[in-house]
């Protein structure tokens, strides 16, 4: 078992230490975002394994490259969309699958626990970049639940650009489970199939229940609480439900 074996507990700490300091040079999280980073990576590493881990640094880079992209193209100021990631971002995307690596201990049958693994990183994957793409989409996004034109960046609006992202992701990480021979194509299909629900549970959430502000200086509809130096007044959804409380739930309906 890898949690006895002294050279993968050296390895993860080598491996996401390096990964951490190129993470707060390149500025892909901020140095809450390398904190959180740290316990939840070197959890996937040591008990779920290398392969783990590799899946869920091509989440991490393809996310980052896509952010840069995006903040190149459209700049920071998109509903206050998060252009470098904090703790919350890093916990709401990576709780998940760390909770589900530690199931290597009790020594479950590994196919169903690589299921869920990927179902729970597929999701968040496919999430993120249909959020990144989708703020490339050129015209006005519609809201899931009503198909209504809204804002671009608006929480619950889809795009063909949006949905274009999720899929990407969603094939990017099917090519390298492949690769690392992690899973069966059997699974494979099923993490595309759950991944695509779970982007769009994110969406109707984001849609619904997830908290949004109206700025009282500008006017501006915002997912933050505080706009323009002030308190925002809460416009719709649930005080304490929040993107990242939304992205939590979406990869943990995988299971």
């Amino acid at each position: 078992m890898n949690a006895l074996n002294l050279v993968i507990h050296a390895e993860a700490v080598t491996v996401i230490l390096i990964i951490a300091l190129l993470s707060l040079k390149f500025k892909l999280l901020s140095r809450s975002g390398v904190l959180a980073s740290i316990p939840i990576g070197y959890v996937i590493y040591v008990f779920g394994g290398v392969e783990y881990f590799i899946l869920l640094l091509v989440f991490y880079l393809t996310s980052g490259i896509a952010t840069k992209f995006r903040v190149k193209q459209v700049g920071k100021d998109v509903m206050d969309k998060d252009w470098i990631r904090s703790w919350r971002n890093v916990v709401a995307n990576g709780a998940t699958a760390a909770a589900i690596s530690l199931l290597s201990i009790m020594e479950f049958n590994r196919g169903p626990v690589t299921a869920a693994y990927l179902g729970a990183v597929g999701t968040a994957f496919a999430d993120t970049l249909a959020t990144e793409v989708g703020l490339l989409y050129p015209r006005e996004p519609r809201l899931i639940t009503n198909m209504r034109r809204v804002m671009r960046g608006t929480p619950g609006a889809v795009s063909p650009y949006g949905y274009i992202g999720g899929v990407a992701a969603l094939l990017i990480l099917s090519l390298f489970s492949a690769v690392t021979r992690i899973a069966s194509l059997k699974i494979i299909i099923a993490m595309i199939i759950s991944g695509t629900l779970g982007m769009t549970i994110d969406s109707v959430l984001g849609a619904t229940i997830q908290s949004k502000y109206k700025c009282t200086v500008c006017g501006r509809l915002t997912e933050s609480r505080v706009h323009c130096g002030r308190v925002a007044e809460r416009a719709k959804g649930i005080s304490f439900i929040d993107t990242h409380a939304v992205n939590l739930i979406s990869t943990q309906s995988e299971l």
